[in-house]
């Protein structure tokens, strides 16, 4: 009869652990999804502001061009990437599947982010009176980019290019990855 109990107590203790470590695991998992997403709105606050300086809504201050830029820097590239590994797929969240299936793709894009946040900070850092024109996009700059447009087989320096130009190449990852990684609701 004691060995009955035995082996029972170890069975409800082994169930016990069972459950508690899914239960742990479903709240990292709750946590991983609320820390994507309040990353993701973070970021989303930081272009808005950049955006407000380009629209002339919100006067230049280099610093907070520059804070706001090393916010999405920080939030990019590996960092981003890392809140993606294993199952990207969980309760709450809009990642799709896609995400695991095209690894090298989504990091690209995790990375390509940070490369046009970084250059926008640069630019700061080299305006730091006035957003002037050399900071403003040209004739011929949305030509060299864009969903649609002829990819040039030169890649060019972000740093070199016009800070609003790399700022809206820096949108267009946002979107192109929204787009293919992200649940489209209508």
């Amino acid at each position: 009869m004691c060995l009955n109990a035995a082996k029972w107590s170890g069975l409800i203790l082994a169930a016990v652990a069972a459950i508690s470590a899914a239960a742990a695991q479903e709240v990292s998992s709750d946590d991983v999804v609320q820390e994507r997403q309040q990353d993701m709105k973070v970021m989303a606050a930081a272009a808005k502001s950049i955006n407000a300086m380009f629209k002339g809504t919100s006067p230049y201050d280099a610093k907070s061009f520059k804070a706001a830029a090393e916010i999405i820097r920080q939030h990019s590239g590996e960092k981003l990437s890392a809140l993606f590994d294993g199952s990207v797929t969980a309760a709450g969240s809009k990642a799709t599947a896609n995400i695991e299936s095209e690894r090298p793709k989504f990091d690209k894009l995790a990375a390509d982010l940070g490369v046009y946040a970084s250059a926008l900070s640069v630019a700061a850092a080299r305006n730091p009176d006035v957003l002037g024109p050399g900071m403003r996009m040209r004739a011929g700059d949305a030509m060299m980019g864009g969903p649609l447009a002829k990819k040039s087989t030169a890649v060019r320096d972000p740093t070199s290019m016009p800070a609003e130009h790399a700022f809206h190449l820096m949108l267009q990852t946002c979107t192109s990855c929204h787009a293919k990684f992200r649940v489209q609701t209508e």
